[in-house]
């Protein structure tokens, strides 16, 4: 029978291989909300400006929590080559601070879920009233930002610019250019003038103009996808646990083994 201290040493190369693989894919994940962070401050803005709330540090958290992933990661690795057992603890603890970090995260996102859709609902209905106002802080811009991503007009549909707004005012019978359907009409798109819009139909009654609320697209996105979000979240948070049982038992069998070895 081999002694107890090659069974102890064959134990923890197990265990190193385990916690390595499990490194691995928490390394993938917080490298991946990083990337989602960097995208979300740079594409999200414009969505996320237009909200009623300020949403606009989630991509900073998202930042925060991969670059906080990577580092863990980091520190686990070199726990693990250089059997230090007091790195492996400052790793467990690191790992259970991500796991209470997505676990309130997966649960916010099945709470304000409702909240997140309204918000954005009744900001971007309120930035359309206001649209071509002298104080509307640059949105503007992002309003026709949106609608040209999206392929859509106003909130519920187009009618939204037509009364009730700063708009149609100095307008009538006519939206912003950035609803213009250039797959329609390029011609008509490229002639209009962004503070003179662009008339809705022609003579013939060809729609030039998207005929789709942009409420309707981005709420709809939003309710379909945070469930997968915050589901996801609580799954990878529940996977921690694994990360933390290995390290605990990594640490345990590195003290073992240098006891034996005494």
């Amino acid at each position: 029978m081999p002694p107890k201290r090659f069974q102890t040493t064959a134990a923890m190369a197990c265990v190193k291989i385990l916690l390595t693989i499990f490194i691995v894919v928490f390394w993938v994940v917080g490298i991946a909300l990083l990337a989602l962070g960097i995208w979300g401050v740079i594409e999200l803005k414009n969505y996320l400006a237009l909200s009623e709330q300020d949403y606009s540090s989630v991509p900073y958290v998202l930042i925060g929590t991969g670059s906080f992933m990577v580092a863990t990661g980091l520190i686990g690795c070199y726990a693990i080559v250089k059997n230090i057992t007091w790195f492996l603890h400052l790793y467990t603890v690191m790992v259970f601070v991500v796991f209470i970090a997505l676990f309130a995260c997966g649960i916010a996102g099945f709470i304000f879920e409702k909240g997140l859709t309204s918000s954005f609902k009744s900001g971007l209905a309120t930035h359309i009233e206001e649209y071509g106002a002298t104080d509307t802080d640059g949105l503007d811009k992002y309003v026709d930002n949106l609608q040209e991503t999206l392929f859509c007009c106003g909130g519920t549909n187009y009618s939204d610019w037509l009364a009730g707004t700063t708009w149609s005012e100095t307008h009538t019978d006519t939206v912003p250019v950035s609803c213009c359907n250039m797959t329609v009409d390029a011609q008509v798109c490229e002639d209009a003038k962004p503070k003179d819009g662009v008339q809705i139909s022609g003579n013939n009654g060809t729609l030039y103009i998207f005929d789709e609320g942009c409420s309707a697209k981005v709420t709809s996105f939003l309710s379909s996808k945070m469930g997968i979000i915050a589901g996801s979240a609580l799954a990878f948070g529940a996977f921690q646990l694994i990360g933390i049982v290995l390290s605990c038992c990594l640490a345990k069998m590195i003290n073992a083994n240098k006891y034996e070895m005494m």
